[in-house]
């Protein structure tokens, strides 16, 4: 089968969920420190217990960490560890890592992290940093309003669930797309809408937690 004969069979999987509700995400935050560690921390953790708490407080207590060079300069006279209330030394010492490449890079706000996003030789030297990788690049990309699908465990048993098996990332992240084409939504907010529902589903499930994005 083609990727449009896989999109099509997704778009008529959707459609017939009943259940099923379009959930827009609540971003660009317009806080570059919100932005940062919501994608370092994200991959691998629970979102609503461990990062979407952290995302808040550093949105919400620490507003001259509006910029990349005022997050710097925070993660400068704080410990990152202190900051997080994490007690390892890996995600704080990625956030801080990605901080300083996007001041280096000039990237001060979600506008310009946008426009840089959109070049190709840009997304190459991200990927080179550490902990940075495809999904947490396309998640930096929905989080800075650019439409696409950030594919993780949730969206690949969604496309299991509807009887579509890929290969590769690129393969399903395709897939993803072409289906919004076809149902007429943005990649970003279809991405958005299976992440939910899927990671409803799972806490339903086992009363306790599905895994971030």
């Amino acid at each position: 089968m083609t990727i449009n004969d896989l999109a099509r069979v997704v778009a008529i999987y959707v459609s017939g969920l009943s259940d099923f509700r379009y959930v827009k995400p609540e971003v660009p935050y317009d806080h570059m420190g919100a932005t940062i560690t919501d994608a370092v921390l994200q991959p691998g953790l629970n979102y609503e217990t461990v990062v979407k708490p952290r995302v808040d407080a550093i949105f919400k207590k620490y507003p001259t960490a509006k910029t990349t060079s005022g997050f710097v300069k925070l993660l400068a006279e704080t410990d990152p560890r202190t900051l997080l209330n994490w007690k390892d030394f890996e995600k704080p010492s990625r956030l801080v890592g990605v901080a300083e490449f996007f001041k280096k890079e000039q990237v001060e706000n979600e506008k310009q992290l946008k426009i840089w996003l959109e070049k190709e030789p840009n997304l190459i030297k991200l990927d080179a940093v550490r902990g940075v990788g495809k999904k947490t690049i396309d998640y930096f990309k929905i989080l800075c309003g650019i439409p696409t699908a950030a594919i993780d465990r949730h969206l690949l048993n969604f496309l299991r669930q509807a009887g579509v098996d890929v290969n590769t990332y690129e393969e399903a992240k395709e897939v993803i797309d072409k289906t919004a084409g076809l149902i007429g939504k943005d990649t970003a907010l279809l991405d958005h809408s299976i992440w939910k529902y899927m990671s409803q589903k799972q806490k339903k499930f086992n009363n306790c937690s599905g895994t971030g994005r």
